[in-house]
């Protein structure tokens, strides 16, 4: 057997987990994972993603376990690669990502504990990463490195998923051994593969009470998107003819238009949650914007059950008193429960109340739709946005969002037709993460529509980015809503203060946001009427390239977007 140094020995550990990309930016600490990529890297399959920010890499995978299912790995380079890491990995953590970051440090001489005495781009890495991420540990020797790579990964994908940190120094990465004494492991030897089931008494006893209950909601969380639960959740609600609602970030585990699912913005889905006698919650812990689980968006805990799934158990009973908790992945457990309910009770017809509600979702539907309905406006709605990205792009498309108030209008006006099809930054709310997500998505699904609607001030985090997609060949699309402000802050001081202006700190200087991407390589669009977006979209499509649309819109009717009354209370506790 040969000597092959511990970058060769990392690579190595990463392409038996299945990692394809290594989003990094090149750096002299970690070189030599460099050369044994740039030697190996198409016999293995892998390949170099190289960002022009580490947060921007770590949210493009991110949004790359999102839309795969799978773990995604981000390096960055001792001092300040590490510490522009920190915040994609704090998102990561919040969205329960399975991002594994694998970070630097300079020689083990100087590094860490000899901080003190002055050594250059040295810094606690553990201790700075640690309320990041689910676990950090340190190598501290070269034959160490394919358990503590296993062990990353057995963290991060466990539970609920999240990721994790290595630290390595740079002379171990730089150091040779004999390859005899370490070994790789696949996967499934070591780690569960498998979607862990429920409790069969436990299962039985929440099937009895779905199929007793006069009135059931089941309402989706993140947990039932990572596990890929659309079907299942689709085929037991219909068989129990109820309701289904569920958070932002599950948008698409029923397409918008299904009889049964009711959109999360509106007053059916609060009529859903709070009326039912039984409320299945997959994959969710009923947080700040459900209300805590909580009247009035949910019913009195005295009288409504609670049956909650979830793959982690500190998850149940977190913010509301749970009946029964069926620990498990939600896809497995679901199927479960499809079977157990099918032996108790024949499939029922919608509930009465459904009607009721579709009711108030089709009014909902009427009044956004009205609002659009002056198509000669210049500057146009947001919303009519996204009504034209909804007739433009296929079922299957992956939608980013990116922003403030520019979210709201797209909760509400963005048609979710499939499921893992939604990417945005819900628990965290990062602004500029819409290009490096949709980055990711990209690579995730190549042959996969993938467009990002953002905001401006949003765009202008990451916007850098475009030359990766451009480097990359990631033709993705961004719309960018101009409305040359700080738009949620502006409604913000508007609710704080009563007034309307003037804007203290809120205002961009202008920028044509198409000009700058044609600087960097893209196809560039600038739209003023909502007549010329289509066309916009089609030269967008057809380029082949990355795109961005500068769209102006109403930055008067951005201060006030549909669902800001809801936001507010969701976020002030008060409803």
């Amino acid at each position: 057997m040969a000597d092959i140094t511990g970058g060769e020995l990392l690579l190595r550990c990463l392409h038996a987990e299945g990692v394809r990309h290594i989003h990094a930016i090149t750096d002299g600490t970690y070189m030599m994972v460099v050369e044994a990529l740039e030697r190996s890297g198409d016999e293995l399959g892998m390949r170099l993603v190289v960002p022009r920010h580490e947060a921007a890499a770590a949210h493009a995978c991110d949004a790359y376990t999102r839309v795969s299912g799978r773990p995604a790995v981000v390096m960055a380079c001792a001092g300040p690669g590490a510490a522009n890491l920190l915040a994609g990995m704090m998102c990561a953590e919040a969205e329960g990502s399975p991002v594994v970051a694998i970070t630097t440090t300079r020689r083990s001489d100087i590094a860490d504990a000899y901080q003190h005495q002055g050594g250059m781009q040295v810094s606690r890495h553990l201790e700075v990463f640690k309320p990041a991420v689910k676990w950090s540990g340190k190598v501290e020797h070269w034959k160490r490195i394919p358990d503590m790579v296993r062990h990353a990964f057995r963290v991060a994908t466990s539970g609920r998923p999240g990721p994790t940190h290595i630290l390595i120094p740079e002379d171990i990465i730089s150091q040779k051994g004999d390859e005899a004494q370490v070994a790789t492991v696949a996967p499934d030897r070591y780690r569960v593969m498998k979607p862990l089931p429920g409790d069969p008494e436990a299962i039985q006893r929440a099937a009895q009470m779905l199929a007793d209950a006069n009135l059931v909601n089941i309402h989706c969380g993140n947990g039932a998107e990572r596990a890929g639960a659309a079907e299942e959740v689709r085929r037991l609600a219909e068989h129990l003819g109820c309701a289904v609602t569920h958070t932002i970030r599950a948008r698409g585990i029923l397409p918008d238009d299904h009889p049964l699912c009711f959109h999360p913005t509106c007053m059916s889905r609060i009529a859903a949650n709070s009326q039912a006698d039984v409320v299945l919650a997959v994959g969710t812990r009923l947080g700040e914007l459900n209300m805590w689980g909580q009247p009035p968006m949910f019913g009195d805990p005295a009288k409504q059950h609670l049956i909650q799934i979830d793959t982690e158990p500190t998850h149940i009973g977190l913010n509301r008193p749970t009946d029964i908790a069926l620990i498990g992945d939600a896809r497995s457990v679901l199927d479960q429960l499809w079977d157990a309910v099918r032996q108790l009770t024949e499939k029922k017809a919608p509930h009465g109340k459904i009607a009721e509600f579709r009711a108030l979702q089709d009014q909902f539907a009427q009044e956004l739709e009205t609002a659009l309905e002056d198509t000669g406006r210049r500057p146009m709605l947001t919303g009519q946005i996204l009504k034209a990205c909804n007739e433009f792009f296929k079922d299957d498309a992956i939608f980013v969002m990116d922003g403030g108030n520019t979210t709201l209008w797209a909760i509400h006006y963005h048609i979710a037709r499939r499921s893992r099809s939604v990417i945005y930054s819900m628990n965290y709310g990062h602004l500029g993460t819409g290009l490096p997500y949709a980055i990711g998505a990209k690579l995730a699904c190549p042959e996969k529509q993938v467009y990002c609607v953002t905001g401006d001030s949003a765009f202008g985090f990451n916007i850098q980015e475009l030359e990766t997609a451009v480097r990359n060949d990631l033709p993705v699309i961004v719309l960018v809503a101009v409305d040359g402000a700080y738009g949620m802050e502006k409604s913000a001081q508007q609710r704080q203060f009563g007034r309307e202006a003037p804007w203290f700190g809120h205002d961009h200087a202008p920028v044509r946001y198409d000009q700058v991407g044609v600087a960097m390589g893209c196809h560039g669009e600038f739209v003023e009427a909502v007549a010329d977006l289509h066309p916009a979209l089609e030269r967008a499509a057809a380029s082949g390239q990355p795109a961005v649309i500068h769209v102006v819109v109403d930055p008067e009717a951005n201060v006030d977007p549909p669902g800001n009354w809801l936001w507010a209370a969701a976020r002030s506790g008060k409803m």
